[in-house]
């Protein structure tokens, strides 16, 4: 007689390399901050402050998690970040902890001065991110590889602090991107584009990671008068 094998081969299979109803694992929900004055088309700014619409996507995406049973909150320093987490942080009475690394990248005075960023320079950053998607295409960047490495060692601290916890990180599109990338094997930093105050969610335990939702804005669908708040 020929035993029977299970019933749902993907949960079976894959329930340790996915981590499936593992207790011990770190659920990372990482945010990147809502629309800032910067994303709306405002002058360069270093540290520009929520927009109207971005403080009410704050408050869709903070009451959205804290259906979640959040156990600890961590922000980048930058205002936008701290704006978006604030929130959360009533909803649920968690503090926030900052975390300097994971502010956003510096990609040198390309983003300070784009408008007189001389043509051909231009055109030689859209070649080089045409062959590879990488902060390295900018001249004067951080730089993919510290990038990267600045964000993994920050992000890697937070799932040592809080094993099995459920954990929000505010961050910025730039970290979201390249730490995707890093998980998933990718050569490249830049692959899809993180809305504002959308929701990627991973899965941490020891050294594995686990992408389990990207991009989510389900929250963001309809804001105030049925519209969308998407941005």
């Amino acid at each position: 007689m020929v035993q029977e094998g299970p019933r749902e081969p993907l949960a079976y299979y894959f329930r340790d390399l996915l981590l499936v109803r593992e207790p011990r694992a770190t659920r990372l929900y990482l945010v990147r901050h809502a629309q800032s004055e910067g994303n709306a088309g405002a002058d360069w700014q270093p540290d520009p402050p929520l927009t109207e619409l971005g403080r009410e996507q704050a408050r869709l995406v903070g009451e959205r998690l804290a259906r979640q049973g959040i156990d600890a909150i961590f922000s980048s320093p930058l205002r936008r970040a701290l704006q978006t987490a604030r929130p959360l942080a009533e909803a649920t009475g968690l503090s926030i902890t900052v975390i300097d690394d994971l502010r956003e990248i510096d990609v040198g005075l390309v983003e300070k001065d784009a408008v007189r960023v001389a043509q051909e320079k231009r055109e030689a950053i859209h070649r080089r991110l045409a062959e590879n998607p990488s902060w390295d295409a900018f001249p004067g960047s951080e730089g993919s590889g510290p990038f990267r490495a600045r964000i993994t060692t920050a992000i890697d601290s937070i799932v040592r602090q809080c094993p099995g916890q459920r954990v929000v990180v505010v961050t910025h599109g730039g970290v979201i991107q390249t730490y995707v990338s890093v998980i998933l094997g990718l050569k490249g930093d830049v692959y899809f584009y993180p809305f504002n105050a959308g929701i990627t969610s991973i899965r941490a335990l020891d050294n594995r990671r686990v992408l389990w939702r990207l991009n989510d804005i389900a929250h963001l669908d309809t804001g105030q008068e049925g519209k969308s708040l998407v941005t």
